[in-house]
């Protein structure tokens, strides 16, 4: 029998999130269900703050507060309402003051952002990322398997139905979508291959611990262990076929990664590390300019006005013009209009960068860098620590591997604009800090216990 507990509700609002929340430019209906029913998860997480002793699964102390302060600032300076004398003066504001001049009307008082509503709604989206970090991070929250687990197999089904996208062309759950491709759950099939990365990582992570808790490598083979083996072929296979290039190409170092998760033990000095880490980087970059897949980054797509390498330039240029404040969260869509050249728009329209730290910086400025800084400044550290040291704990290794996966393909996308690709680096964010699950221990019939609870692991973790 199923109770309704936090830790069960938990993970049912992450099962929706991964089905419902998988487009930044549609589904609003479905978003609008997760924000609602998000903003209900938040009120039961900070309400209920029974003894931390009496949960299975402790609270964790993520460390991420100077994160959520600049987060904060940078959300509160989009609603500063300032007189017109001021606003004229502010970057990018001029034509707009004029438009006032030119209809003989009187200026109000206006806020920094061009558009408070577009940033209030844009701040919405994040409900469902808060959301999951505070339930999962708070006392009471279910167990890292049991998130990984749910991750998974949403997982392995979303790449049934993007073999099934690519070979019968139908079953596409959004109207603006890459139709030809397989998005899976997702409007965007880039941004499918970074949500099975993610799975990927995560489920190398289980494995690992899993290997390790074996009491043979003849054991391993046997029942679970090719299951999961299995697992993560699919996932492989399905970032294979998802048809996002910077995925496949991103597939290599996540492999990487995962291969040193399992083995512990094997030391690679620091030279060799950073040497290698520059032959990827060079791999990649070659494999962009003189690879034999096209790219819209390198080169102009087929369809004037629409590819990457255009999106970066006109962004450049509406960064320089809208320095150091930013035009305002939300405010990039109609932004990016003004500054198309009126023979090349048609029926396709740009709704982001495809660059979100470009993005970022072009509706927040210096506020949304310094969150940016922050942000690094909190996950840099703390990956070095769990990569540098003995590399016991699985899954923070793997939940690094997540977050930094998914800064990367930020760079020439925007899977992080999704409410599903936002929650799993939210997650991710707390299993860095989180301790491992207590063991489950075997006995010769093949059941399973859990720790004691008296055991070390249920103590308030700070790092």
């Amino acid at each position: 029998m199923i109770t309704l507990t936090r830790a069960n509700v938990t993970l049912a609002y992450l099962v929706a999130v991964l089905l419902l929340g998988g487009a930044s430019a549609a589904g609003f209906g479905g978003n609008m269900l997760l924000q609602l029913c998000g903003a209900a998860l938040i009120g039961w997480t900070l309400w209920q703050q029974p003894d931390d002793r009496a949960w299975q699964v402790p609270p964790v102390h993520t460390g991420l507060a100077k994160f959520g302060l600049a987060v904060f600032v940078l959300c509160a300076v989009q609603f500063l309402p300032l007189p017109p004398g001021i606003w004229r003066h502010l970057p990018g504001r001029g034509a707009v003051y004029d438009g006032f001049t030119a209809l003989g009307v009187a200026a109000p008082w206006l806020t920094v952002s061009m558009a408070p509503w577009h940033s209030l709604a844009s701040f919405a989206w994040w409900i469902p990322a808060l959301a999951l970090f505070l339930s999962i991070r708070a006392g009471g929250a279910p167990p890292t398997r049991h998130v990984i687990y749910t991750i998974v197999a949403v997982a392995a089904i979303s790449v049934a139905v993007s073999a099934l996208q690519r070979i019968a062309g139908s079953s596409y759950f959004y109207e603006i979508t890459n139709y030809g491709e397989g998005p899976g759950f997702f409007a965007n099939s880039n941004h499918q291959g970074s949500f099975l990365l993610a799975a990927l990582a995560l489920w190398g992570g289980g494995l690992a611990l899993e290997m390790r808790a074996a009491a043979s490598q003849k054991e391993w083979f046997t029942g679970s262990g090719m299951l999961g083996s299995g697992i993560a072929l699919l996932l492989v296979f399905g970032v294979l076929v998802s048809g996002s290039l910077a995925c496949v190409v991103l597939l290599f170092p996540v492999l990487a990664a995962l291969f040193l998760i399992a083995k512990p033990d094997l030391r690679v000095p620091l030279p060799l590390a950073v040497l290698g880490g520059i032959v990827v980087l060079g791999g990649i970059v070659a494999f962009l300019l003189y690879g034999p897949v096209a790219n819209d980054l390198t080169v102009k797509g087929a369809t004037a006005g629409i590819s990457r390498q255009e999106f970066l330039v006109t962004g450049l240029q509406i960064l320089k013009d809208y320095a150091p404040l930013g035009s305002g969260t939300g405010t990039f869509l109609e932004l990016y209009r003004w500054y198309e050249q009126p023979a090349l728009v048609g029926t396709t329209f740009v709704n982001h960068a495809h660059d979100d730290l470009l993005e970022l910086l072009i509706e927040t400025g210096i506020f949304g860098l310094i969150a940016v800084i922050t942000f690094l400044g909190w996950f840099v550290p703390r990956a070095w620590t769990v990569w540098s040291g003995a590399r016991r704990n699985a899954m923070q290794l793997a939940a690094s591997v997540v977050i930094g996966t998914a800064l990367l393909h930020s760079l020439v996308d925007y899977p992080l604009r999704t409410a599903a690709m936002s929650a799993i680096v939210a997650i991710a964010c707390v299993l860095l800090v989180r301790p491992a699950d207590p063991p489950r221990s075997r006995s010769r019939s093949g059941s399973r216990g859990r720790k004691s609870a008296g055991s070390p692991d249920r103590d308030m973790i700070r790092i």
